[in-house]
């Protein structure tokens, strides 16, 4: 039928004759490999428990001078050892710190990047750091909260005065609760001195750390007192008369 030759005719010999050719293609199926993900989650590990450091007090060392020697505050010492006072006694074991092992940290996970054909830079433009000078200013609290804690053992006991040179050293305390203190060779710590500026005739109260520290810088004062007393009583920068009474 495709070279429209009827069956009773049937061929002849050199006739031509159309024959079609079909292609075939099979189709070819690919296998997509499935790619398997697994989550991972880290282990937590757990630190190691921090252990008390221990201070053993000697002869006539006080709160401010241990505090110094292992950089740590005055209230942290007496909040570890439960202390209700600042007077130690020789040979007391004190928790000035904690130390511990530090957790191991897990190894870093390798993390598969894909990289962009062309990468979008971002430059944040930095912003200017605006810096202020934070200045304190002493509240005012009319000789402090120890005044009646002075009071009291001057009623108590005898009271030793002396006058000389007063040094001033760096504390927090005193500019926002009125608690001033101070260094002292003669009274004992956990007593309490009047100090007097015999220029503006101002007075402050302040409770007694430990011993003056055996520097050069110290030598030829008779005490030295908190920053916030200094600005009570209106004392210049660096050394300064004044009168004590203990």
């Amino acid at each position: 039928s495709y070279n429209n030759i009827p069956f009773e005719t049937g061929l002849v010999i050199g006739q031509v004759l159309k024959i079609p050719s079909k292609k075939a293609m099979a189709p070819v199926s690919e296998a997509v490999p499935a790619t398997a993900t697994t989550n991972t989650k880290p282990v937590a590990q757990k630190s190691t428990a921090s252990a008390p450091v221990y201070h053993t007090v000697a002869k006539k060392e006080g709160l401010y001078g241990i505090s110094k020697r292992y950089n740590v505050t005055i209230d942290d010492i007496k909040k570890w050892n439960r202390l209700t006072s600042d007077g130690l006694v020789e040979g007391m074991q004190l928790i000035v710190g904690y130390s511990g092992t530090a957790p191991a940290s897990a190894p870093a996970p390798v993390l598969i990047k894909e990289v962009p054909a062309a990468p979008v830079m971002v430059k944040e433009t930095p912003k200017p750091v605006r810096t202020e000078e934070v200045k304190k200013v002493n509240g005012g609290f009319n000789g402090g909260v120890f005044k009646s804690y002075y009071e009291a053992q001057a009623s108590a006991k005898s009271v030793t005065k002396d006058n000389g040179l007063a040094g001033i050293f760096k504390s927090t305390s005193g500019w926002e609760d009125g608690k001033y203190y101070c260094l002292h060779n003669t009274a004992p710590a956990g007593s309490y001195i009047k100090i007097t500026n015999p220029v503006t005739e101002k007075t402050v109260y302040a409770k007694v750390l430990d011993l003056i520290p055996d520097l050069t810088e110290n030598r030829g004062l008779i005490i030295r007192i908190s920053n916030a007393a200094a600005s009570e009583l209106g004392a210049p920068a660096g050394n300064f008369e004044c009168t004590l009474q203990f």
